[in-house]
């Protein structure tokens, strides 16, 4: 062995702490094993027209309730006090956009958690509200009655609706697995607090279905939860005018709204 082989060995030998460190400083932290709970929507997740949304809106409202009142890893002795959550929710979210982008990234976060073989790290509970977009503008198109128009646009985007819900619910369960709980929420009428309030008559049919119209938009989300085992928090006809925003803003609950809504989440869970 000559004098340079000799020095490039010894360089060799000097680098493999180095490079093994390197190589362990590049290697991602292990997940800690903690459940969590996945939450999907509009704004409604987001919690527009609360006055605190990363407390007093529905998503963190119900989470709290979830962390003392949830059994975690199905069959230990322990409630859910270390459960984190994800609020994927986007304002402005329809079902369309939300197969677009929330979905994918609900479906990643199930498949990494709930098959990787350890159920302490599971997504628990998936909280869902989605749709209210999609029918909103039906308040325009049908001012004047329920007219062909009317009628045709509520069918087109009730099509859509259950299509995009469908495909949505089909696919958490399915990466989800039958244990976690998944519930979608029916709708209030957003209607009776504000500027457009004589329209909610309207809100009514095209939420709960009636005369010219046998199926709703909560229909709808009720039989497509059905098929997939998921739970519905009912939340029509529990919002008055004093839980909305009101005003020009005809969507949004205020506080004491989304306290009502988060408690129909709860009851969902707990029947």
């Amino acid at each position: 062995m000559n004098r340079k082989t000799l020095v490039i060995g010894l360089v060799a030998l000097l680098l493999l702490p180095s490079a093994a460190i390197a190589k362990h400083k590049q290697s991602p932290p292990n997940r800690a094993s903690v459940p969590l709970y996945l939450a999907l929507g509009d704004s409604l997740a987001t919690g527009v027209g609360s006055s605190n949304p990363e407390r007093k809106a529905y998503v963190p409202k119900f989470h709290r309730y979830l962390r003392y009142n949830l059994t975690c890893s199905r069959g230990a002795s322990r409630v859910c006090q270390a459960l984190k959550l994800d609020n994927i929710g986007v304002s402005g979210a329809t079902t369309t956009t939300l197969v677009q982008n929330q979905l994918p990234q609900a479906v990643a976060t199930l498949q990494e958690r709930n098959q990787d073989g350890n159920r302490r790290n599971n997504v628990e509970v998936i909280s869902i509200d989605i749709g209210g977009n999609d029918v909103f503008p039906l308040v325009s198109i049908c001012a004047g009655g329920v007219t062909p128009e009317c009628a045709a646009a509520i069918q087109s985007r009730f099509a859509t609706v259950a299509q995009n819900l469908t495909l949505t619910l089909t696919q958490l369960r399915v990466a989800a697995g039958p244990d976690t709980e998944i519930v979608v929420m029916t709708y209030y009428n957003s209607l009776v607090g504000c500027q457009l309030s004589q329209f909610a008559p309207l809100g009514n049919l095209v939420l709960e279905g009636g005369p010219g119209l046998p199926v709703g938009l909560n229909d709808l989300i009720r039989s497509i939860a059905a098929g997939v085992d998921a739970s519905v928090a009912e939340t029509f006809g529990l919002l008055g005018p004093d839980d909305l925003v009101g005003g020009a803003d005809c969507l949004h609950a205020n506080d004491s709204g989304y306290r009502i809504i988060a408690d129909a989440f709860a009851e969902a869970i707990a029947d």
